[in-house]
């Protein structure tokens, strides 16, 4: 049912325990398993091929006429001819995935999400209760937010705040990594300033920024919802 007729879907990762050959150039990647013999070179274009591990998260195969032929699973063709049904089969593992990307993606401190399967795109943490800056920070990271709904809806919409105020900024930014938001946006000390800045956590480039409102905007902009 599978040899040279399937298809494996694989991230690349050393913990992974499947050994892949792949092309420099992209032109070719394979199971070893699924090779005839021993192959170094790479079919296309004749580069040296590398080995890596990597760890199955999907995998599609032919079945031809195998079942369909058992179950009779006919259909008229362009010719109204009956013709038996030419099958095939695939599988996403959608644990796998998340557990692929989790260790492919994250650092010992923080989740790094792909942004199709992160909870939130964004986290908007206001300053800790009782501080200097707790009223003023509050109403621009409001108006942020507000504005972001006006010019990226889908975004506000993909958004959290992280209410807790009785926690410290550095106790909600820690939960932030651990939970994997792709953007976390903080109303610090700096908000105080003139103009207002915030400090932008750009978890997946591993990345802090300090932008103004505006900035904070042109950089969300940039963002890919899925």
């Amino acid at each position: 049912i599978e040899g040279g007729a399937s298809h494996e879907f694989q991230l690349p990762a050393d913990i992974g325990e499947d050994r892949l050959l792949l092309c420099p150039q992209g032109h070719f990647a394979a199971n070893v398993e699924t090779l005839h013999g021993e192959q170094t070179s790479c079919p296309e274009c004749g580069e040296k091929l590398s080995e890596t591990k990597g760890i199955e998260v999907g995998h599609t195969f032919y079945l031809g006429t195998k079942y369909s032929s058992v179950a009779n699973a006919v259909f008229s063709s362009a010719e109204n001819k009956p013709q038996l049904a030419e099958m095939g089969c695939y599988g996403l593992g959608v644990t796998r995935i998340l557990a692929a990307s989790i260790e492919v993606l994250s650092t010992e401190d923080s989740i790094r999400w792909p942004s199709l399967i992160a909870p939130y795109q964004l986290c908007f943490i206001p300053p800790k209760r009782g501080s200097r800056e707790e009223e003023e920070g509050a109403a621009l990271l409001e108006r942020v937010y507000d504005e972001l709904a006006q010019a990226l809806p889908q975004l506000a919409g993909d958004a959290v705040l992280d209410d807790r105020s009785q926690l410290t900024i550095g106790k909600r930014l820690k939960d932030a990594q651990r939970l994997g938001y792709p953007y976390v946006v903080v109303a610090g000390k700096r908000v105080c300033e003139d103009p207002p800045v915030f400090e932008v956590w750009d978890q997946n480039a591993g990345e802090v920024l300090f932008l103004t409102k505006e900035g904070v905007i042109e950089l969300l902009s940039k963002v890919q919802v899925p």
